[in-house]
């Protein structure tokens, strides 16, 4: 094999071991996808069908589900895409969010809505189960989206 190959292959165990062991770690909130995107990519799970992926907002905001196998009790999450702001500043780009950790994440479930003078309020199932006792419990994340600022806060 290559040296080349080799330092290919080593660089994706680097990062996928660095989402999986910082997954069970991470507060739960959204965070730039700069420092975790590469792994993150590897990780999407999308089904045949378009399952595992959603969008809200005329299709502006994008929601894609994510599972890193690892750590075994917190492998699912899920990748936000949406504007960087209303196009007043410059062209509009995008932005990407990656939330991580939870034991399940249902993305074709989560649903939105929508007020002028907030923005939208974005809704995803979750539930984690607590290696210690196996009880699994509601960790639905509900975020708030202003798509003209390009702001992600969260809710709960």
């Amino acid at each position: 094999m290559k040296k080349t190959s080799l330092a290919i292959l080593a660089a994706l165990a680097l990062a996928t071991t660095t989402l999986a062991t910082s997954a069970q770690a991470q507060t739960r909130g959204f965070v730039p996808c700069d420092d975790h995107w590469s792994s993150s990519f590897f990780a999407l799970s999308v089904g045949e069908n378009g399952e595992g992926i959603r969008s809200f907002y005329e299709g502006s905001v994008l929601l894609l589900h994510i599972n890193t196998d690892e750590p075994a009790f917190f492998p699912e999450g899920v990748i936000l895409l949406m504007p960087d702001g209303d196009g007043s500043d410059g062209p509009i780009g995008r932005l990407c969010f990656v939330n991580w950790g939870f034991s399940s994440m249902d993305v074709d479930a989560s649903h939105a809505t929508y007020d002028p003078a907030r923005g939208l309020t974005l809704t995803i199932p979750a539930s984690n189960t607590s290696p210690a006792d196996y009880q699994v419990r509601d960790a639905s994340v509900r975020v708030l989206i202003n798509v003209g600022a390009g702001t992600v806060t969260p809710l709960n």
